[in-house]
């Protein structure tokens, strides 16, 4: 089948918005769990333990291996409480620490430890 002439343009379009639209999707949409595992024994482990079990000397915290509060929490929620903490609990912000990536690197991480 082949396309006709008149329809070139359009392709052309179309195939633009698209390319632009990948290269602008934010870099940290994945994350690198490699990357934010060195981040998350170094910043975490201590209060979410190795296991992200959330018994680590800091006393309980959330519970990261536990897949159907995991699956309840987006990537988003899990970024917003890396950088701002949670007022009243002992978790501490991070945005000022740690880069954005660092961040999201260590959100990608922690979905690794709900995983079965």
């Amino acid at each position: 089948m082949r396309i006709p002439e008149a329809v070139y343009p359009k392709l052309a379009s179309c195939a633009c918005i698209v390319a632009l639209l990948a290269l602008s999707a934010p870099v940290w949409a994945a994350g690198d769990p490699g990357r934010g595992e060195v981040v998350y024994e170094k910043n975490c482990l201590g209060c979410h333990g190795k296991t992200g079990s959330g018994l680590g000397v800091g006393g309980a915290t959330p519970n990261f291996a536990d897949r159907a509060r995991m699956t309840s929490k987006t990537d988003a929620d899990l970024f917003e409480t890396v950088t701002h903490g949670r007022p009243g609990t002992g978790m501490p912000a991070w945005g000022k620490v740690l880069s954005e990536t660092d961040r999201w690197n260590v959100v990608a991480y922690i979905r690794t430890l709900a995983r079965p």
